[in-house]
């Protein structure tokens, strides 16, 4: 059984962390994590630098409270070779000013305000910089759930215990996020979930897709899929009626909105593994919607490792409550992303080609692969430290890299194109001499025989290159690749 993964965590507040430190660290051991998390009250990361260097922390969380009402410059702290999460302040008021004080710069409500404003700035700048949207949980649970103003005088405590779970959450789907682990895929059921009706009882033209919450619920999905978020569908239909339904011209979506399309009488977790394997992702990578509570009960009993809302029973509240669950965190958001659903609407085609093609190799040389090597540098270094972080399945050592921490790092990109369109940035290696020190694949680049054409073109570069596989719970398929292409092995450290 693999050994949960270290996460290392930091946390600096101008308040009392320790009780949410507590909820964080309980958050993280249930999705998987051995956390250490070590608190520093009434200081800044840049009175402590011999300390943090010495932890070597994976993140640094720091915590500005508006109730401490201080107002520091960021900037020096992010200069310090960390990744950062940093809350943003709630917005409070203190009652001086009335509505004025949203313009009259020296009040609390306006100094808040500004400072939040430069913070998202900063986080615009700085990729090594993620924020918590604490403000968000306040407005979601109310000013009276997430302070008491006793606990503030006789504890400095700037949190509620009432809104520990959800702070705590909350921190932990960015922390989650910034090291890889983070939900792609959307699949949604059809019969009463992304209309009101059963298509096969009603026909196409008995559905009801203006039924309470559900246009609100394709607007989302259109959204997400905006965003590089891969649709799918997993629904007990027959194939022609669950197509059929989308001719209604108040549906606003049509099947090939979906990347992958399930419609059949089986266990939706045979769906759902199906989807997985033909969109390239994990299991883990899958939220699941569906409007029939024994679904998903059927899938949480096969598949834990699927994100499966318990959706209120009432559709129109459903909107508002998908939104709340922030079921889709993300570090950040490249243009890579707008090219996934092309590239796997592309896969389609490549499907076909290879089961029309004699063998495997013949339908490897039909793609006319063409792999285009970058040096590692300002240009795609965000495209690379996302591919670190986002990278399971083809991570050599399990590295994981922030913007600012590949700045200067000796390395290449790889973009990938064939007959059938262009795939992207889809892998990224960082050499430390001719050691390889870090080498990512995306997931929709495996099987190609990419490994290969990576390797011929370091052995160019470096005659003298030689790797290490250092296993991780996702990565077996990386263990005999230096072996099976001729490249020496140096004895391991841990990254």
């Amino acid at each position: 059984m693999t050994e949960s993964p270290t996460l290392r965590v930091a946390f600096f507040a101008d308040s009392a962390p320790q009780p949410l430190a507590r909820a964080l660290e309980g958050e993280l051991q249930t999705r998987g994590y051995r956390p250490d998390i070590r608190c520093w009250a009434f200081t800044s990361p840049l009175a402590v630098q011999d300390e943090l260097e010495t932890f070597r922390p994976d993140a640094v969380v720091v915590w500005c409270c508006a109730e401490a009402e201080r107002f520091p410059e960021l900037e020096p702290i992010l200069a310090l070779p960390y990744r950062f999460l940093v809350y943003d302040m709630v917005t409070r008021d203190d009652g001086t000013c009335g509505s004025l004080a949203l313009t009259y710069t020296p009040s609390l409500r306006a100094r808040i305000l500004d400072w939040n404003t430069r913070l998202q700035s900063l986080a615009r700048t700085h990729a090594n910089l993620s924020l918590v949207d604490l403000d968000l949980v306040q407005s979601l649970l109310g000013r009276g759930a997430t302070f008491d103003p006793r606990l503030w005088e006789v504890a400095a405590c700037a949190l509620a215990p009432a809104a520990l779970p959800e702070v705590a959450r909350r921190t932990a789907d960015t922390l989650c996020a910034a090291f890889g682990r983070l939900r792609k895929v959307l699949v949604t059921d059809l019969d009463g979930t992304l209309w009101d009706g059963i298509v096969s009882e009603v026909g196409p033209d008995g559905i009801a897709p203006e039924a309470p919450g559900r246009q609100a619920y394709r607007a989302w999905l259109r959204a997400l899929a905006a965003r590089g978020i891969l649709l799918a569908v997993a629904s007990r239909n027959d194939w022609e009626p669950a197509h059929a339904a989308f001719r209604h011209p108040a549906m606003e979506m049509v099947p090939e909105d979906f990347l992958a399309f399930e419609a059949d009488w089986g266990p939706k977790s045979a769906m759902l593994r199906r989807i997985a394997a033909h969109l390239h992702v994990g299991t883990d990578a899958l939220v699941f919607v569906d409007d029939r509570p024994e679904q998903r009960a059927e899938v949480r009993a096969a598949l834990p490792e699927v994100a499966v809302p318990e959706l209120p029973a009432d559709p129109a509240l459903w909107p508002e409550f998908l939104a709340r669950l922030n079921l889709f965190e993300t570090a950040q958001i490249t243009a890579d992303d707008a090219l996934r659903a092309h590239s796997l609407r592309a896969d389609h085609a490549r499907e076909r080609a290879e089961q029309s093609a004699p063998s495997r190799e013949d339908y490897l040389a039909s793609l006319d692969q063409e792999l285009l090597p970058e040096p590692l540098g300002p240009a795609n270094a965000a495209r690379a430290a996302q591919l670190t972080q986002r990278c399971n399945q083809f991570n050599m050592r399990g590295t994981r890299h922030t913007e600012a921490e590949l700045a200067g790092k000796r390395g290449w990109v790889y973009r990938l194109r064939d007959r059938f369109g262009d795939l992207g940035i889809v892998s990224a290696v960082v050499l430390d001499g001719a050691f390889i020190e870090t080498w990512v694949i995306s997931c929709r680049a495996l099987n190609r025989g990419v490994e290969a054409l990576i390797l011929n073109h370091l052995k160019a570069q470096e005659p003298n290159l030689c790797g290490a596989y250092l296993p991780t719970d996702r990565n077996a398929r990386c263990r005999d690749v230096y072996a099976t292409h001729g490249v020496p092995l140096r004895e391991p450290s841990k990254p």
